[in-house]
């Protein structure tokens, strides 16, 4: 089972180039918090906007830090099945934890041809598979039947489900379900998700953690007042194009820059000030809870 707090890690920049300083650093933080691995390359890690040998630097940087003191599960993505499947192939001399792979963008396949693609994907490899559901940047969903007939290959073995309506009856069937729809992390779970991968554990690693044992030991109430503390930040935190909302909480503490890769902007003034002010609201309402 796939499970627990997954952390998509960001990819800092520093005058336009990864900042490989900062990714070590903000890898080592991570290590001593509630989370199960990383996920590298993903949405919120702005690996659509890096080259090659920029991912590369990226995995090569986390491994230095990381070893295999925590899994590291790779992000791929992008329109052409061929494609993802050569990527695969070449990360698979990395000592992965696994891949977390979408429908093919833009092109819109039918349930047929989504079919299609995550057979030639898990055929590519041994290791383990997460279907990526994430409608509104694919254009595509990945419908529960397709689901179903997908598990029955065994290295597909969770789904990160960004459609809170899909929740109950992915649930129902034998894949482990993470959320990756952060202000919905509490809803996934009531409904039997087994963890997330969240953008928000980079500022929220332990206290998600936290509300996953509390609905796990059937004190739901409690959850759902932590995660209330929560959604103001949240909101914030994608009230911009991801990861530039994340990155500027981040930069607060001085953990990393706050620069992202354009065409994705970086966080407005505006932004960074409300932010500051609904982080320290709430992690005070957050220690007065503990």
């Amino acid at each position: 089972m796939v499970s627990g707090i997954w952390l998509p890690i960001v990819t800092p920049f520093k005058d336009g180039q990864v900042d490989v300083d900062a990714l070590q650093r903000l890898a080592e933080r991570y290590l001593s918090q509630e989370i199960s691995g990383f996920v590298a390359l993903g949405t919120t890690g702005e690996a659509a906007l890096l080259d090659h040998s920029e991912r590369l630097k990226v995995l090569r940087s986390l491994f230095e830090v990381v070893g295999t003191r925590l899994t590291v599960v790779v992000g791929v993505g992008g329109t052409n099945t061929r494609d993802m499947v050569q990527e695969i192939r070449e990360l698979d001399r990395w000592d992965i934890g696994g891949y977390l792979v979408s429908a093919p963008a833009y092109v819109c396949p039918d349930q047929n041809g989504i079919r299609w693609h995550f057979d030639e994907i898990a055929r590519a490899t041994e290791r383990p598979v997460i279907l990526y559901d994430v409608p509104h940047r694919t254009g595509v969903s990945i419908e529960t039947s397709t689901v179903e007939r997908l598990i029955e290959r065994a290295n597909i073995v969770a789904i990160k489900a960004c459609v809170p309506a899909t929740f109950q009856k992915l649930c129902q069937l034998p894949i482990s379900v993470l959320c990756g729809n952060d202000d919905a992390y509490v809803d996934c779970l009531i409904a039997g998700g087994s963890g997330g991968i969240l953008t928000s554990a980079h500022l929220f690693a332990d206290i998600l953690a936290e509300i996953h044992e509390r609905v796990l030991s059937a004190r739901t109430d409690d959850a759902v007042v932590f995660f209330e503390a929560l959604k103001p930040v949240i909101k914030l935190l994608f009230s911009a194009p991801n990861p530039a909302g994340v990155k500027a909480a981040l930069a607060i503490d001085g953990a990393i820059g706050s620069e992202t890769r354009l065409p994705i902007m970086e966080a407005s003034v505006t932004l960074k000030e409300q932010l500051r002010i609904a982080l320290d609201t709430c992690n005070r309402q957050l220690a007065v809870m503990a």
